[in-house]
């Protein structure tokens, strides 16, 4: 259906639509909505009367529209509160396991692939550090915090996908 909505039309069709996807109200169901309220406007239009005026305010149609469809109100806003703590824990969790990863990467590479743990290399220049310097080479400590971070990447998205997928 395609109508020229007037500026008035256009921010209420806009507000609801943005309200409904606070309340996680799928696409499918939103795209129902518009074009209910497309209809609506049409008709209005038909009849001379004003469509804004007829539907109210956003904020009531909303509420009318989650209590047809049986949505709790107070239930899908604590458990938008709750989302919004949930994403900052499992930031905090994807960064620490970002860290915890980097170090045990750097460390085990710094085993296996360098002369860092030798006891008999006598280097005395070099000074390890296991952040950013495991190699007493500079290309081949850099490839080597290259491997790490990339490592570490994929372990903390990982880790941070199947929290969020256990948590729901």
């Amino acid at each position: 259906m395609n109508i020229k909505l007037s500026i008035a039309e256009e921010q209420f069709l806009n507000e609801v639509l943005k309200e409904l996807k606070q309340y996680h109200i799928s696409s499918k169901d939103r795209k129902n909505i518009k074009q209910q309220l497309l209809e609506h406007i049409q008709e209005s239009r038909e009849h001379g009367q004003d469509s804004i005026n007829e539907l109210g305010d956003t904020t009531t149609f909303v509420r009318d529209f989650l209590e047809i469809n049986g949505v709790d109100l107070h239930s899908e806003i604590k458990q938008i509160r709750k989302s919004n703590n949930r994403a900052g824990a499992l930031f905090v969790i994807g960064f620490f396991t970002l860290i915890v990863t980097y170090l045990i990467s750097q460390l085990i590479l710094s085993m296996f692939l360098t002369e860092s743990f030798n006891p008999l290399n006598t280097n005395s220049l070099f000074n390890y550090n296991i952040f950013y310097q495991i190699s007493d080479n500079s290309w081949w400590n850099s490839l080597l915090m290259i491997i790490s971070v990339s490592i570490s990447l994929l372990v903390s998205m990982l880790a941070m996908f199947y929290i969020r997928k256990k948590i729901k």
